[in-house]
């Protein structure tokens, strides 16, 4: 056994010393008790008071007063009050604040690195490699906690890399508190894994740096397999009938067992978590594909009960739509319906709508015009039938609403199957027909972008650039366009269209005969 354990601690030792794994400087921003902190910030006179936010009959987060006094997370109203009869709590039902207040943390992270990474609404992942100066001279200390119990040192010059990250971090956090009254937790480590769970050994609003030397300490401080980032639910249970339930029996396991159980990739993935090993980049946050909220509940059984809270949905709901400023074209409805076993099973249903445009009109009507919500409830009262047979008994639990298929708000949408939306669009002479490069098309600020080392630079465009859809493999290069087609509008075609374009230009050669109304002259360019 002790020589297994050598060799396990061997393995981690050699991929711990591999220089090419300590070269990013990753900072995990975790805000403290962050809806409780969004309500203070509200409502100051909250502060130094025990505080829960209550969403149904839950307190899903509390201050650190209320902490002391024994409140936890996801303890039911009636246990918190027994614990804690003073605690005042405040309705979190309504994230409209939190969602305004993490874009504003997200705003002041992007002005240190573009690239930052959201987790939820209160955590941020940010890779400040590009930020780090090498300066043999210059011997940074260590802003914060160190994560530090070995003698070791490392070779690749990780340690004063880390050095300059965590005052970065410092910063970040400093300038969260002046200009939001934000406090926050920072881990500093050379992978977005050991960064986040670093982060946690000291709070609430402190930092701690972790040494590559020290990064296997810290995996086996662990308690549970479910602490480490990435081994849900799902994986634990399958871990345990494989008799694995600690973090060193999944690093000493076999990997043809693993992968039995879990496949080949979560299974090599997982262990390398278990060493403290994660090769993922800080992926830059874009906008969302979807937007919706879900509302749970005791069971209703009355379309008139489920009318009401779709229409309190639909208009919180409407509001994020308002103010991301996108069009949908798909309206998604979920229902998880109560079984006479007692069981829940959650079903949905989805469809293309016009949004925006009013009926036997061109005017652009907003989100919050009445017939607007009137259609969209009609839109989800019908979903909702097609999931419940509402002539026999029925009981529902969960209404979700979501919209998603985005455009942006400020084209017009032709109808559909319509050849109107092959032609482009003309513009003004005043504005630039060339289409935005990625960097106008980053949510980071473009002095920013400018800033940036140019390998960076180049970085952080193909990472915007890979964020786009993958272009046609079908699509035509300029040789293949029809002569006086032109090739940028030829080249959005669909296949079909291209093909009868080339198949009337063949024609045309053979014959000198001038076709009235020929689909081609659509194409030509202007002279």
């Amino acid at each position: 056994m002790e020589e297994e354990d050598g060799d396990h601690d061997f393995l981690f030792s050699a991929a711990a010393q591999s220089t090419d794994r300590h070269e990013r400087v990753i900072v995990h921003i975790d805000i403290d008790c962050y809806y409780a902190q969004v309500e203070m910030i509200l409502n100051p006179s909250l502060r130094g008071k025990p505080l829960g936010i209550k969403q149904k009959n839950l307190v899903v987060t509390c201050n650190y007063e209320a902490r002391a006094l024994g409140v936890e997370k996801l303890m039911t109203i009636k246990s918190a009050l027994e614990k804690c009869p003073s605690l005042i709590l405040a309705n979190g039902e309504d994230l409209k604040n939190y969602r305004e207040m993490s874009e504003k943390i997200y705003k002041v992270l992007q002005s240190y690195s573009p690239f930052v990474e959201k987790l939820g609404l209160d955590e941020n992942f940010v890779d400040v490699t590009h930020k780090i100066v090498k300066s043999p001279e210059v011997q940074h200390v260590i802003s914060g906690h160190t994560f530090h119990d070995s003698e070791d040192i490392c070779t690749c010059g990780c340690t004063e890399r880390l050095a300059q990250g965590s005052l970065i971090a410092q910063k970040m956090r400093d300038h969260l508190r002046d200009e939001l009254g934000i406090t926050s937790c920072g881990g500093i480590a050379f992978n977005k894994l050991l960064a986040k769970l670093v982060g946690t050994t000291h709070k609430p609003n402190q930092q701690t740096t972790l040494l590559s030397t020290s990064s296997l300490s810290l995996i086996k401080s662990l308690k549970h397999l479910r602490n480490i980032p990435g081994i849900g639910s799902a994986i634990n249970r399958k871990l345990e009938v494989l008799g694995i339930n600690t973090i060193e029996k999944l690093q000493s396991a076999e990997m043809c067992k693993l992968t039995e159980a879990l496949g080949g990739k979560t299974a090599n993935q997982i262990q390398q978590l278990s060493f403290g090993i994660d090769n993922s980049h800080v992926k830059i946050t874009d906008r969302p594909k979807s937007i919706g909220a879900e509302d749970g509940f005791i069971p209703i059984r009355s379309e008139g009960e489920v009318r009401k809270k779709l229409s309190c949905l639909l208009n919180r709901v409407l509001e994020l739509v308002e103010k991301d400023g996108r069009k949908p074209c798909q309206l998604k409805l979920t229902v998880r319906k109560l079984h006479p076993s007692s069981h829940s099973v959650r079903e949905s249903r989805q469809t293309t709508i016009e949004y925006g445009t009013g009926t036997g009109s061109s005017t652009q009507q907003g989100p919050g015009d009445e017939k607007q919500k009137m259609k969209l409830m009609t839109t989800l009262m019908n979903l909702f039938e097609r999931i419940i047979d509402c002539d026999v008994s029925w009981q529902v639990t969960l209404l979700g609403i979501s919209f998603s298929g985005f455009s942006s708000g400020n084209s017009e949408s032709p109808a559909k199957n319509s050849i109107n939306k092959y032609f482009p669009v003309k513009k003004s002479p005043l504005r630039s027909e060339e289409p935005l490069p990625p960097s106008k098309r980053c949510r980071f600020d473009e002095s920013v972008l400018q800033e940036l080392p140019p390998d960076i630079r180049q970085e952080v465009l193909e990472d915007m650039q890979n964020q786009l859809p993958s272009p046609d493999p079908q699509k035509p290069t300029d040789s293949d366009c029809p002569k006086g087609v032109d090739p940028l509008v030829f080249c959005e075609l669909p296949v079909e269209i291209r093909e009868e374009l080339l198949a009337e230009e063949r024609t045309k050669k053979q014959t000198t005969i001038k076709k009235s109304n020929n689909l081609l002259q659509y194409f030509r360019k202007a002279s």
